[in-house]
Formats: structure tokens, C-alpha cells, sequence
């Protein structure tokens, strides 16, 4: 007789398949704040980045620090832009380190926006572009998403099988790489040339020069620094021999340089507020291109100042400057430099 195996207790039960896991609601969310959200999120900052490949779009505070360290800030921007591919690629295609990299990018774009606000950056992180809104509100976007992702664990969905998922994934990490690196190191190298006045031609009068036109190789970009600017003659400082027709009187008596954007509001109330009344000093006003190929056609604003002299920077460097930059200069002596000065009461308005 035939023995029922089910009734012995000490036999084992056949194994079958695992029974399929419970998708609950908080596990539901947690997938789709890591596995959707999140990856859009960083991509779109990506391919904004990488549309306009200027190394204008990174954080101000940011920008100086890696200055100091002598990197190449076009160099920086393909790196930055090429691990936010990575990341997405991981966080799409590896469950198991989807949410440690979603934590890791958000993370990291918490800190750098807690920075720039410490250091006095409320006008643009770059995220999203030129079209980026100020850095408290990034700031609040990306802490919310980090504490979803935090909070609620994903359901590990796998699309497909680890080994395809991880070569996937490295596929989509060389291929974005390859975009960033070969798209913004494009725009990197030698900025515009310009024609420049140079005092070095003896004249017919003995003891004087005249001017001779020479060629000068501007930068790709050009980080505006002005904390060591004041007690300096202009003519050491570099940015003013990159302007073209800057008058020769410059260097006599006082006189106010701002740098101003055609698009610019600020600029443009400063120059209404304290410069469309007739001088009280002769004023030079340059205008900053607003990209590296040139000026905005659109969205333009009038320039109250009539008696201003009107120049522009030129065409084909990267200008890292936030205008207006309102500049004090007394017999050649910068006595105030400021960038992104008030535009109803001026730092640097000495002589108003």
C-alpha cells in the first residue's frame, strides 16, 4: 500500500514558483519618484546644459571656487553634464542603485544650492539653463524629491534581466558621455579677435607715441573678478584692454564704466534712475553679449542715458559677469568696482 506523502510530516513540499510581492502604495510612489520623476528631472537639466554648452550656466559661487583650482570651466560643464547622464542611465535601467544615485544627485544639488545661496546667489543656479529660476526655489524642488525618495522605498522593478540592465546602462553612460565632452568642448578654445589701440609708435613729435591697431586673441570666457580691482590703474587690469574704442580720456579725471545687458531690467533702471538727467561725470556704458555668438535681437530695452558713450564687448568670449557692473575710476584709479550693483542705490555711485 501507497503511502500519502502529503500526510507524512517530515517530507518537504515540492517548490514552485515565488509568489508575486505585494505592490504597496508607498512602494508604488517610491518607483515612480526614483524610476520616473527624478531621472526626467536630472535629464532635463542635461539636455539644457547641453543646448546651450555655456559654462555660464554653472552656479556663480561655483564657478569662482573651481576657477581658484585652475580648472578649465568648459572641461567642468562636460563632466558635470556627463555624470547626470550616468546617473539617469543608472537609475533607469539598475534597481539596485537607482535610489542610492537618485539620493547621491540630489543630495549634491542641495549642497551646491545651500552654497550659492550662502554666498549671496539668489538670481540663477544654471539648472535648468538660462531659463533657471532662482536658487531657493531649485532648492525647494530638489529637497522635496529628495525626501520622496528617501521616505518611500521603490518596488524593485526589473525591466530586464541584470546582465542586459547593466549593459544598457553603459551604453547609455558612453553614449551620453560622448555628447557632453564632444558637444561642449566644441564651443572650448580660443575666444574672438580683436583689433585693439596700442601706444607703441613713435610719433613726428619726439617723446610722443601714436596709436597703432594690433590683433588680440581674447579667451573662450572670461570669469569677471573685481575684489582686487580697486587702487589699480585700468591699464593693468585685463577686461579693459578687451574693449574696443574705449575712449582716451579714460584716464582723466572721474569717470563711470558700466557694463550693462540690452536685456537686462536692472541695467536698465540704474541708467534711468541715475544717468538719463545729464552727467555728473562722463560716462561709458558697454554693452555684454548676451551668448558667446552674439547680442539678443528680441526682448531689448531702451538706454535712458543719453549722453553716455555707448560701446560693445566683443563678440565670441563667454562673459561670466552678472550686470550691471558699475565701475568708480579717478585719473585712471579704480576708487569702486562693483558687479550686480544696486540699481536704486549704487555702491559704487560716488560722485551722484
Amino acid at each position: 500500500m501507497m503511502s500519502d506523502q502529503g500526510s507524512n510530516p517530515g517530507s518537504v513540499a515540492p517548490s514552485g514558483p515565488r509568489p508575486v510581492d505585494q505592490w504597496s502604495a508607498s512602494g508604488t510612489i517610491g518607483l515612480l519618484i526614483v524610476r520616473v520623476v527624478v531621472p526626467l528631472w536630472i535629464l532635463s537639466g542635461a539636455l539644457f546644459k547641453i543646448t546651450e554648452q555655456s559654462p555660464k550656466l554653472l552656479p556663480k559661487n561655483f564657478i569662482q571656487q573651481v576657477e581658484s583650482m585652475g580648472l578649465d570651466l568648459y572641461w567642468v560643464l562636460a563632466v558635470l553634464i556627463a555624470v547626470e547622464f550616468a546617473a539617469v542611465s543608472v537609475m533607469l535601467l539598475v534597481p539596485k542603485l537607482a535610489r542610492a544615485a537618485a539620493v547621491f544627485m540630489l543630495g549634491a544639488f542641495c549642497l551646491v544650492l545651500l552654497n550659492e545661496m550662502r554666498a549671496g546667489n539668489m538670481e540663477s543656479c544654471g539648472c535648468l539653463g538660462s531659463a533657471s529660476p532662482p536658487p531657493w526655489m531649485m532648492l525647494i524642488g530638489d529637497f522635496i524629491l529628495l525626501m520622496g525618495v528617501v521616505i518611500f522605498k521603490p518596488h524593485p522593478l526589473q525591466l530586464t534581466s541584470q546582465r542586459v540592465g547593466w549593459a544598457l546602462a553603459s551604453g547609455g553612460i558612453l553614449i551620453g558621455s560622448g555628447l557632453a565632452f564632444g558637444l561642449v568642448l566644441s564651443e572650448a578654445g580660443s575666444g574672438a579677435i580683436v583689433q585693439m589701440t596700442s601706444n607703441n609708435v613713435e610719433g613726428e613729435v619726439p617723446g610722443r607715441t601714436t596709436p597703432a591697431l594690433e590683433e588680440r586673441q581674447l579667451p573662450s570666457y572670461y570669469v569677471l573678478d573685481t575684489d582686487d580691482w580697486v587702487g589699480r590703474n585700468i591699464s593693468d587690469i585685463d577686461l579693459f584692454q578687451y574693449i574696443p574704442g574705449l575712449p582716451e580720456t579714460i584716464d582723466e579725471g572721474r569717470q563711470y564704466l558700466v557694463f550693462f545687458s540690452r536685456t537686462c531690467d536692472h541695467c536698465q533702471m540704474l541708467l534711468e534712475f541715475h544717468f538719463a538727467f545729464g552727467e555728473v561725470a562722463p560716462t561709458t556704458l558697454v554693452a555684454i553679449p548676451e551668448s558667446k555668438s552674439g547680442f539678443e535681437t528680441e526682448g531689448l530695452l531702451d538706454q535712458p542715458c543719453l549722453d553716455c558713450t555707448e560701446l560693445e564687448l566683443p563678440v565670441g568670449t563667454d562673459w561670466l559677469m552678472t550686470p550691471p557692473v558699475l565701475v568708480a575710476i579717478e585719473d585712471g584709479i579704480v576708487q569702486c568696482a562693483k558687479e550686480a550693483d544696486d540699481s536704486e542705490a549704487p555702491e559704487c555711485l560716488l560722485w551722484h
